[in-house]
């Protein structure tokens, strides 16, 4: 088998096919439409505890012939939670690949759920909060989540909190998967190499008779202009400044990676240029694009000398008005496509990468796009649609967070002023 493909259960369940030849391993997974988005209030981070409990032992193994079943074969399996996504994935060697998505099944249809290891894995959630905590570049994010969509599910920490977590029981747990497990919110997705016929055996055998559910829905995101700040003795100030892009799966998309790319995605953009080479007020910044269904963020992130913190701030504004009002160089427009270009070429060549891509497609759209496809429409991307999208990004609420000396939180006083 050489061909991308795109296979449906007998319940409609979808199965991504990425055949790469000259490889030896694959990397494979289930996806599921479901994160801390979906997680009422009083139950806040359930989602995230859901994954850790997968590895609490499931089907007839316990959480130590569970370890050790996946390691036997030299594979690896990990889990990871999102606001929208959960995820379960492993890599092996090719003839194992439906035996690792056997031992995924039993994480989803059979796993081995009792109270005290459910109180022993909110202990460890917590250790796992605190280091966040302790990690300024990661708390400051979290911070300007809670800031942009304050009052919603989308500003709630997906690790959670003690007290939400403490509502949590064994049956808050099955009552969750129940509500989410069904084959339209299920994707499985494998690329590298296998026997198409022995994996798809498995998907059908395990996943084939998953009964469809009604499909819960969730509160459109309402971006605000929101302020996250925090005074911590720290020896820089953390700056997280967004703007609104386009949601996943938007055709835009393709135009906000590129201005993404050209505002600071690498050591030639125009913040990295300014506020590190010219003015030599940062060691770290950059731009990226943060994507949900509904909604998209132009994410800047700046780690700064705390008196530096305004300064960076009305740059990194400045640039952004810049590309608005004249669009980006002839030069930088194909610097980003060349960037972009190598990047996804290089992606081609990592399965992991390329089964979580074509998961996100299969969700996004229904269907699987060939990389070429991709590219083309990279390629096809115009000054004028970046220009308008750095306008409408300015048109929008932005909104900023801080965490450091109290010095560094002066940068959103001046941001509030301009």
């Amino acid at each position: 088998m050489s061909e991308l493909e795109l296979v449906r259960l007998s319940n409609g369940l979808r199965v991504a096919l990425d055949p790469m030849p000259g490889l030896g391993t694959a990397s494979l997974g289930v996806w599921q439409r479901v994160g801390a988005r979906w997680e009422p209030a009083e139950h806040n981070g359930v989602a995230h505890l859901f994954e850790h409990m997968a590895f609490k032992g499931a089907g007839a193994r316990d959480a130590r012939q569970f370890a050790e079943a996946i390691e036997n074969v030299g594979g690896h399996l990990n889990a990871a939670t999102s606001y929208e996504r959960t995820a379960y994935y492993a890599r092996v060697v090719a003839e194992h690949a439906p035996f690792a998505l056997d031992l995924i099944a039993d994480i989803l249809f059979a796993p081995h759920w009792n109270a005290d290891d459910l109180e022993k894995e909110k202990g460890v959630v917590a250790q796992e909060r605190g280091e966040a905590f302790d990690i300024p570049d990661d708390r400051v994010f979290e911070l300007h989540q809670a800031a942009l969509f304050e009052g919603q599910a989308l500003g709630r920490p997906i690790l959670g909190e003690a007290n939400t977590l403490a509502n949590v029981s064994i049956e808050t747990l099955t009552r969750f998967r129940d509500a989410h497990l069904s084959p339209e919110q299920v994707v499985i997705s494998i690329a590298g190499a296998f026997d198409r016929v022995a994996f798809l055996d498995v998907a059908e055998r395990r996943y084939g008779g998953l009964k469809a559910t009604p499909a819960q829905a969730f509160a459109p995101a309402r971006p605000l202009a929101g302020r996250g700040r925090e005074a911590r003795k720290l020896e820089q100030a953390h700056l997280v400044l967004s703007w609104p892009a386009p949601p996943a799966g938007a055709e835009a998309l393709y135009a906000a990676r590129l201005l993404a790319e050209i505002f600071g995605g690498g050591m030639s953009s125009r913040l990295f240029q300014e506020v590190r080479e010219t003015l030599g007020l940062a060691y770290t910044i950059e731009a990226f694009l943060d994507t949900l269904e509904d909604c998209g963020r132009l994410m800047v992130y700046a780690g700064c000398d705390a008196k530096n913190a305004a300064a960076v701030a009305d740059i990194v504004g400045v640039q952004l008005a810049r590309l608005a009002e004249t669009g980006p160089e002839p030069s930088e427009l194909l610097r980003a496509k060349a960037v972009a270009r190598a990047g996804m070429l290089m992606g081609l060549e990592a399965p992991s990468a390329r089964a979580e891509a074509r998961a996100s497609q299969v969700f996004q759209r229904d269907r699987l796009i060939p990389f070429e496809d991709i590219g083309a429409k990279v390629e096809a991307v115009t000054a004028g649609e970046i220009q308008a999208l750095a306008r409408a990004a300015l048109a929008g609420p932005v909104c900023a967070s801080v965490i450091g000396p109290k010095a560094g939180l002066g940068a959103l006083d001046r941001l509030d002023a301009s």
